[in-house]
């Protein structure tokens, strides 16, 4: 699902000085915009969930041995 925030974003390339005499593809538009909101949902673009950041953590600890690290103790 496209978010507004996508929209919006990809409408402004239709507003700078070079490209506003061009016609809106809308259908060109909604593609970009599922192109942003996918790219956006990646962990490593910060704008991860709770469980994606969790799990990415939980996967880089588990590559270099360090899941059972302890800051305390044996």
């Amino acid at each position: 699902m496209t978010t507004e925030l996508s929209r919006q974003k990809v409408a402004q390339a239709w507003c700078t000085p070079t490209t506003s005499s061009k016609v809106m593809d809308s259908e060109l538009a909604e593609a970009f915009a599922d192109i942003l909101d996918e790219i956006w949902s990646k962990p490593w673009l910060g704008n991860a969930t709770t469980e994606e950041l969790l799990n990415e953590l939980r996967a880089r600890c588990e590559m270099n041995g360090t899941l059972n690290y302890k800051t305390v103790g044996g």
